[in-house]
């Protein structure tokens, strides 16, 4: 059984009601606690109030965070649990014990400037209506050395499509924003930073500040350094949050599937057998599987796909024309042709289109999923799949090559150097945005599926690897058969 532990009793802490509470949560981090509790200690405002967390640890974690609190009994508490809770479990301890009007969280391995709290809470306190405030941050490494310079976009000003939440660390909250919104959900195990935006962004204003107040600590063991642990948390959470605005009226959803049987060097590249199934066979199983949607189609002017389309009685098919399948035809013009079609032959009229590519077999139910909750969760247009490029570029100016992302040179992702190249996998829009600069118009969201998921069947490398993932056992190869095929 679980037991925690607190010191000292409430009793004996001091009666001022504190501007701040900061809290730590720390599971064998003692190499770094101390420094992170010194730059706490040293603020500039002193109204604050601490709550250490030895998340279960079997290092030093403890002895440092007892060793600390006896520098300032009065306004530091150490929360012992006995086994690890995790992030979430120390974030609703925190707001139930903090006493402060704001609230922060601190990584163990990530510490303060001095005037960090000063800068933020003057912040809040000079905008009443702002619910949450973020700085920028500086990065350092392992040794504490200084790396790089973090500077987020402002909000409202560079950035109005407020999808990169702020950083869950650092981030000074009004204590009664957190309340309203029922704290942290504990059966998620990262990205509270994500889940905090998302529930907060619609019933608060957020803000941001350009100052750096504190330093981000990238080592091996840093949880940022796990992307698919963070990419499916941020999906489950979107579903969540999304789940949450639902109500006895829904979007109608029509999904489509447009299919070009034909490229040069590629013929019949839809019915080619990958891993022992036709390439297209994978996204009408995601078509299909697509929750409350209210139609399928898929759009071909191919006699042999029309016919495949055939083993799912739930898809309907479009027989367009064949000048829709030119090189030179746009899939703005598919896309359009064919809620034309739904429109006025099948009297179905979508609020939410869903396009789904046939090349990218490895996308799964949960990216299209993801890009839909997107659309409902934010206020954009549409909501395109990616992968963020990671390898450097250059572009050509005056004097030659210069790099856009030079932070990839020494391993840091810079948010504002951040390039995500479009897959084409999943492309969610509102129907009113069909055909106005469709892919390079309005407000545009976007889901990161990973650089593997974005294989494309089209490129002949990516379809040998296509063909060897697919074939290895994870069920989705040749063991899998059409609906209605008994052989």
């Amino acid at each position: 059984m679980t037991s925690t532990r607190i010191e000292p009793e409430l009793a004996e802490l001091a009666p001022t009601r504190p501007k701040v509470t900061v809290y730590v949560p720390a599971f064998n981090y003692g190499r770094y606690l101390r420094e992170c509790l010194s730059s706490i200690g040293a603020q500039s405002l002193s109204a604050w109030e601490l709550l250490i967390f030895d998340d279960g640890s079997a290092d030093e974690t403890r002895k440092v965070a007892e060793d600390f609190r006896q520098t300032d009994p009065a306004r530091v508490r150490v929360i012992t649990h006995a086994q690890p809770l995790g992030l979430r479990a120390c974030a609703n301890a925190a707001l139930e014990h903090a006493r402060g009007e704001f609230i922060m969280r601190v990584d163990a391995d990530d510490y303060l400037d001095e005037s960090a709290l000063l800068v933020l809470s003057d912040y809040l306190d000079r905008h009443p209506d702002i619910g949450l405030v973020y700085p920028n941050w500086i990065y350092i490494n392992e040794a504490g050395e200084i790396i790089g310079v973090e500077r987020r976009k402002r909000v409202d000003r560079e950035a109005e499509v407020l999808d990169l939440p702020a950083h869950g660390a650092c981030t000074l909250v009004r204590r009664r924003v957190l309340k309203a919104i029922g704290g942290y959900d504990p059966q998620f195990s990262a990205q509270d930073g994500h889940e905090l935006w998302m529930k907060a962004l619609h019933r608060f204003r957020v803000g941001n500040i350009e100052t750096p107040l504190f330093f981000y600590r990238q080592h091996a063991q840093s949880m940022s350094n796990d992307e698919g642990r963070l990419l499916e948390a941020r999906r489950h959470i979107k579903r969540n949050v999304a789940s949450g605005y639902a109500g006895s009226v829904r979007p109608r959803i029509a999904v489509i599937v447009p299919v070009k049987n034909h490229y040069p060097g590629a013929p019949n590249l839809a019915l080619e057998p990958l891993a022992g199934r036709p390439l297209l066979d994978y996204t009408l199983d995601h078509a299909a599987a697509v929750p409350d949607a209210d139609c399928v189609l898929v759009t071909t002017d191919d006699d042999d796909v029309a016919a495949r389309c055939g083993d799912w009685p739930s898809i309907a098919v479009h027989r367009r024309d064949p000048a829709l399948s030119d090189p030179m035809a746009t899939l703005n013009q598919v896309m359009i042709d064919a809620v034309d079609h739904l429109e006025s032959t099948r009297g179905i009229f979508a609020d939410i289109v869903v396009v789904l590519s046939v090349h990218t077999p490895l996308r799964r139910l949960e990216h299209i999923r993801e890009a839909i909750d997107t659309l409902l969760v934010y206020d954009v247009d549409q909501v395109l799949s990616t992968y963020e490029d990671l390898d450097l570029h250059f572009l050509h100016g005056q004097k030659g090559l210069t790099a856009i992302n030079a932070g990839a040179m020494d391993s840091i992702r810079y948010e504002r150097e951040a390039l995500f190249a479009s897959n084409g996998s999943v492309h969610v829009l509102w129907r009113d945005f069909v055909g106005t600069n469709t892919l390079v118009g309005g407000r545009i969201g976007h889901i990161v599926m990973s650089r593997l998921e974005s294989l494309q069947a089209k490129l002949t490398d990516d379809r040998r690897v296509l063909h060897a993932l697919l074939s290895d056992g994870d069920g989705r190869g040749a063991a899998r058969k059409p609906p209605g095929d008994a052989n």
